[in-house]
């Protein structure tokens, strides 16, 4: 077990999500930043569906009451077990009775915590993804105990890399949505040119972007949408749903995220700046 002593700002049990769920209504779910999870999963050796450790912005503290290898990936800030600083993309040996906390974000925003054999929290949809109103617990509570395999030290070090998420990335490829041709050209020429930043509204449901572009009438019945769909609001504002975003919509869909491209916004905070770089599809 992994006792939550402290939950930081926002930590949460994530994987691969429930893609297969969409059509009714289910959101996707899932680590923000996939790669970086990935990443963490790949130097364990474990299946690339294991459950992981989502800590967003400000670490929790951890007590060990089984020891075990845990690796992490994504976003920097201080790791510390004990005294001793823990290197990321590397396994570390952790011992009963062992307690891991977290210090101040230095950049990026999320880091991804993996452990041999995953997290062993409830299932729910086929997925050990957290999600509000779909699974019990949307994040970590203070007092928690997840449950995880015990490892053995001789499972041993198995490879050292680094991971290929950006963290606050200045450019984020992007393709044509469906309904961007029904914007005017200044319209069109301002996503490209104009420099974003990530307002105080974001989540993991969707970021909203400042500034506005210019307000539109377009008038559309609501469609699907995946995230990283990048919906444009009457008034003019981009937002970019997420992996909790919702499955339908009715504003236009002037852009779309790739899968890379959405593991680097996962990485940009409140007031990061960035321009949309559009490319074919």
């Amino acid at each position: 077990m992994i006792k939550v002593i402290e939950t930081g700002l926002y930590t949460s049990i994530q994987d691969l999500g429930r893609p297969d769920w969409h059509s009714l209504g289910i959101p996707y779910s899932g680590a923000m930043d996939a790669q970086s999870a990935h990443t963490a999963n790949a130097l364990l050796q474990n299946n690339s569906s294991a459950a992981v450790m989502e800590i967003t912005m400000t670490g929790p503290i951890l007590l060990f009451t089984k020891p075990c290898w845990v690796v992490f990936s994504g976003a920097q800030m201080p790791i510390y077990l004990g005294q001793q600083e823990l290197a990321q993309h590397q396994p570390h040996w952790i011992k009963e009775g062992q307690e891991i906390r977290f210090g101040k974000l230095i950049k990026g925003l999320r880091l991804y915590m993996a452990i041999k054999g995953g997290f062993k929290t409830a299932s729910v949809l086929g997925s050990r993804a957290m999600c509000k109103n779909v699974t019990p617990y949307f994040m970590v509570q203070k007092g928690m105990e997840l449950d995880c395999e015990t490892g053995t030290k001789d499972q041993g070090v198995y490879l050292k890399v680094q991971s290929a998420t950006p963290l606050q990335s200045e450019e984020i490829k992007i393709f044509k949505g469906p309904e961007f041709a029904t914007l005017s050209k200044a319209q069109q020429e301002n996503l490209e040119n104009q420099k974003f930043q990530v307002s105080n509204l974001n989540n993991r449901m969707a970021y909203q972007l400042s500034p506005n572009i210019a307000p539109h009438e377009i008038s559309q019945l609501t469609t699907p949408v995946l995230p990283g769909t990048v919906q444009l609001t009457p008034q003019g504002t981009l937002m970019v749903l997420m992996r909790d975003g919702q499955t339908t919509g009715g504003y236009p869909r002037v852009l779309q995220l790739s899968a890379k491209s959405i593991n680097a916004m996962a990485q940009l905070k409140t007031g990061d700046s960035f321009r949309f770089k559009l490319v074919a599809l």
